[in-house]
């Protein structure tokens, strides 16, 4: 009787063709990329569909296909593509929503809350800004011996491993709350050699791209000061003319409101770093009590300038990055309430400090 049950139970495991049809008629979007057609409001969608072509027995070949779609928004886009190719479009496995940076500038995410009413919800998904042709990027086959989703999401993938870009999942713009969520950074890609390469981050104000940007490097100081979590990120620069490399550690960071009766001056930005020194730019490989106090004062000077000058930046295209709105209104109800944040945000006094702890050198004498 035992060998009897265990057998049916075979059959039942291995039969593996009673989902075939099923694996067929799905078509996994991997990219959705958002634009306006023409010179209307009517969206134009581009998809980067896989779909699993010769399924049988938990296999399959994977293929992708570029198709394009319109609608009045993105719901609508998605059932007009549905009546085009056979097969049931998911965007249950979507990894990026790319959008132009002409559709940035119209409050985005007014348009991507819909999402949010997909069966299967995407997001998780990424968030970015492409500063090109949608339609002509994603048409293309592949990029440097990949596809086009797995170099796109690779690239970011990689950079938020490394504690340089921002994370910008979908969820965490729709679902954020829209009164201190509406200015952000989303890191951006541009054309590049036929490819696309990220180029730094597309600065939004109150939920519209503003046209200005920070560079790589400014994103990954803005990163490390909106998410001071310490990654293991690597920072170059200069001191006293010479270069140097150290790897985060650890971050902290404090902000400290100057208040003046019913006033705000001025707002005091604190990061403390713990660094591992990778090179210093000396040629010394013993270093003295001394010598190291001056290298972190040097350090600590550098990063604050250049940290200074990233601020000013956000201030200029009157985005709140850091969420300062947010801290004002939580420690300092009463003075919140009567402050226009969007008007005195741009010329409020704000002032960075950096210090910096080595934990390491060479040999210490």
């Amino acid at each position: 009787m035992k060998r009897t049950m265990i057998a049916l139970l075979i059959c039942v495991f291995i039969t593996g063709c009673w989902d075939q049809l099923q694996l067929k008629k799905l078509l996994f979007v991997d990219i959705i990329g958002i634009d306006y057609e023409g010179n209307s409001k009517q969206l134009k969608v581009d998809y980067v569909i896989s779909a699993l072509r010769e399924s049988n027995q938990g296999a399959g070949r994977p293929t992708s296909l570029h198709m394009e779609a319109t609608g009045s928004n993105l719901y609508d886009a998605v059932a007009n593509t549905n009546k085009e190719i056979p097969g049931t479009l998911s965007v249950l496995e979507t990894r990026l929503y790319l959008i132009s940076s002409r559709f940035a500038k119209d409050e985005p995410l007014r348009h991507l809350d819909i999402a949010s009413q997909f069966a299967s919800n995407p997001l998780y998904a990424y968030l970015a800004v492409y500063d090109g042709d949608l339609s002509k990027l994603l048409d293309q086959k592949g990029m440097k011996d990949q596809t086009v989703s797995n170099y796109l999401i690779g690239l970011l993938d990689d950079e938020i491993r490394r504690g340089k870009i921002p994370s910008n999942k979908l969820l965490h713009y729709i679902l954020g709350g829209d009164q201190f969520m509406n200015d952000f950074a989303l890191n951006r890609f541009e054309p590049f050699k036929g490819d696309a390469r990220l180029t730094g981050t597309a600065l939004f104000s109150d939920g519209r791209y503003t046209g200005k940007n920070l560079n790589n490097e400014e994103t990954q100081l803005a990163t490390l000061m909106e998410s001071p979590a310490g990654k293991n990120q690597l920072l170059s620069g200069q001191r006293n003319g010479k270069s140097y490399s150290v790897l985060v550690q650890s971050a902290k960071r404090h902000f400290h409101m100057v208040t003046d009766a019913d006033k705000l001056r001025e707002i005091e930005i604190a990061l403390q770093l713990q660094l591992k020194l990778v090179e210093d730019g000396s040629e010394f490989k013993k270093h003295t009590d001394k010598m190291l106090q001056e290298m972190e004062s040097a350090i600590a000077a550098d990063l604050t300038t250049r940290i200074t000058k990233v601020m000013a930046a956000l201030q200029q295209a009157n985005c709140d990055y850091l969420q300062l709105g947010h801290e004002v209104a939580v420690y300092h109800p009463s003075l919140f309430k009567y402050l226009d944040w969007r008007e005195q945000y741009p010329s409020l006094s704000i002032k960075p400090k950096v210090t910096v702890k080595i934990l390491n050198t060479a040999i210490l004498e």
